[in-house]
């Protein structure tokens, strides 16, 4: 009886990723449509969004530079001005935990920044990663795009 309503009220745990969260904002990126379909699924079942500090940094630096699209670098600077979207941390234990999902001398494509969401999604048990990089199911965690059926409301 409890277990039943404990999971209706359980909040869905959602770590963003930088491909996730460009792909959010940037009307010109492969997934934006998808990133737009998985948000809106997620604003209906309140589910908690935390942001890394540390995907943050990476996708402004990205936006300004290489993507050339500082308008929307300084649209997520005015969000962390504002308070409005939530910031996690990223200090020395969250780094020691994130060596243990990485291994620099066999893959270029997976980073430390990848490690580091690993590591706080582990820590706040979330239910998925917003992402559309495998590096994360190959972790055991699962990407927001597969959560539809938990946060789709009836």
């Amino acid at each position: 009886m409890g277990s039943t309503q404990e999971k209706a009220k359980k909040t869905v745990k959602i770590i963003f990723d930088t491909d996730g969260l460009i792909g959010s904002l940037s009307r010109i990126d492969l997934h934006y449509q998808t990133s737009q379909i998985i948000l809106s699924q997620l604003q209906k079942s309140s589910a908690e969004l935390i942001y890394p500090a540390s995907v943050i940094a990476e996708t402004v630096t990205l936006l300004q530079g290489r993507l050339n699209q500082p308008q929307l670098a300084n649209a997520l600077i005015q969000l962390l001005k504002n308070n409005s979207i939530m910031i996690e941390p990223v200090d020395n234990q969250v780094l020691h935990r994130a060596i243990f999902f990485i291994d620099v001398l066999k893959s270029k494509r997976n980073t430390l920044f990848d490690a580091i969401v690993a590591a706080i999604a582990e820590e706040h048990k979330a239910d998925a990663i917003f992402s559309f990089d495998k590096f994360y199911k190959k972790n055991g965690f699962k990407l927001a795009g597969e959560l539809s059926q938990i946060t789709s409301t009836p």
